[in-house]
Formats: C-alpha cells, sequence, structure tokens
C-alpha cells in the first residue's frame, strides 16, 4: 500500500502566482477596455503617419535631387576654368539653388544648394551675401567634409572684407578641422592675415607650415620669397 504524501497545509494557502497575474491583468483590461482601444488606435495612427512621412520625405529627396542636379550642371557650364561665366550667368544658376531651397529646405539637397550659392557670391565678390550663405548652411546638420568647405569659404569672404582678424579665426579653425586637404591653404591664408595686419614673424612661421605641408605646390617658390623678403 502507497503512502499518500503529506500535504503542507502552508503550501495550499499560497496562491498560483501565474494564475493570480492572470486575473490582474484580466481585471485591469475590463476596467480600462475604452482606454486600451483609443491608445490601440492612437498608436495606429502614430504608426501610419510616420510611414506616410517617409514616403512624403523620401519624394521630396528625390524631387529636390533633380533640381539640384540640373543647377549643379549648370555651376559647371558658367565656372569652367577656360571659361569663366559672366555674373549675370552666375546669378542665374543661383536663382536655380533658390528654387531649390524654398521648394525643399528640409532635404540634403536644399541644404547642398546654399554652400553653392555661398560659393556663387564669393565668385562675385559679394562678401556679405557669402557670409550669410556659409553661416546658414553650418546652422544645418551636414557631414563634417562639407562642413569644412563652408568654413573655408568663410576664411575667403573675411579675407575679402579685409576683416583679417576673423579670416585669421575661420582659417585656424581649418587648420583645427583635421582635414589634411586644407591645411595648405589654412596655412597660405593665415600667413597672408598675418601679413596684412603688420605681423611679419607670425606669417612667417604660416608659410613655413605650409611649406611643411605642400611641398611640391606651383605656390612653394613664391611663398619661399615672400619668406625671404619678410625676415629682411
Amino acid at each position: 500500500m502507497t503512502k499518500t504524501k503529506k500535504i503542507i497545509k502552508k503550501k495550499l494557502k499560497e496562491p498560483d502566482e501565474f494564475i493570480t497575474l492572470t486575473e490582474r491583468i484580466y481585471l485591469f483590461i475590463t476596467q480600462h477596455t475604452k482606454s486600451i482601444a483609443i491608445g490601440g488606435i492612437l498608436i495606429i495612427i502614430l504608426i501610419l503617419s510616420i510611414f506616410f512621412f517617409q514616403r512624403w520625405e523620401k519624394k521630396n529627396e528625390e524631387k529636390a535631387l533633380q533640381l539640384f542636379n540640373i543647377a549643379i550642371e549648370n555651376y559647371q557650364m558658367v565656372s569652367q576654368i577656360n571659361q569663366q561665366g559672366s555674373p549675370q550667368e552666375y546669378k542665374n544658376v543661383s536663382e536655380k539653388f533658390d528654387g531649390v531651397i524654398e521648394k525643399f529646405p528640409r532635404t540634403s539637397a536644399g541644404k547642398m544648394s546654399i554652400l553653392y550659392k555661398g560659393n556663387i557670391h564669393l565668385r562675385l565678390g559679394e562678401f556679405e551675401e557669402a557670409i550669410k550663405d556659409y553661416e546658414n548652411f553650418l546652422k544645418k546638420d551636414g557631414e563634417k567634409i562639407y562642413r569644412s568647405f563652408a568654413i573655408e569659404g568663410l576664411s575667403y569672404a573675411y579675407e575679402g572684407k579685409k576683416d583679417y582678424e576673423k579670416a585669421l579665426n575661420h582659417y585656424k579653425e581649418m587648420i583645427d578641422s583635421g582635414e589634411n586637404f586644407l591645411l595648405p591653404s589654412g596655412y597660405l591664408g593665415m600667413g597672408r592675415c598675418y601679413e596684412k595686419l603688420g605681423k611679419n614673424n607670425e606669417a612667417i612661421e604660416s608659410y613655413k607650415s605650409f611649406l611643411k605641408v605642400s611641398q611640391k605646390s606651383i605656390m612653394a617658390n613664391t611663398v619661399l620669397r615672400k619668406i625671404s623678403e619678410l625676415e629682411k
């Protein structure tokens, strides 16, 4: 005859955790049916909104890129090395970039159009307008390399305005950016600005730094002569 196991009284009194949890969930749902239904609808609406917004942004990016490519083609045509465009031709191209900015300001093409507009103003000697465009571009989120181009543009624009102190700050920023291809123009620009400010020793150091990073530059002999003149 088998022995019946003795059931401890305490265990009989302990509730089944799964059953009690299920009961609590069921009670919560029955008591909050309306709120849960509304919450579910709101979640669905949110998901659909995100989905359609992403589709809308993708379409805008595609449309903006088409207009941007047309503007770039025109820009390249008027800025050929052997045949520089007239001021009016550059202004016509600038208007095309304006069209991208106005219609698709949130797109990558819209942001890049601001940078190209700055370049056009710089070419035309419209330094104030160039500065506004470059600063506007830098307020946007963008890739590091394009931000470096905007800082370079600011350097040239302030130098063009003969605001050599501000130009120096931006040339230093170019050098501190870590982009090696910007070092030659950064040191060369600093040398010019220091020279204009009458700080010959600093100008010499900047020109020497240029020679270190760009020994094979076509500007090397010119810079060597410049150093020789400043050291007299």
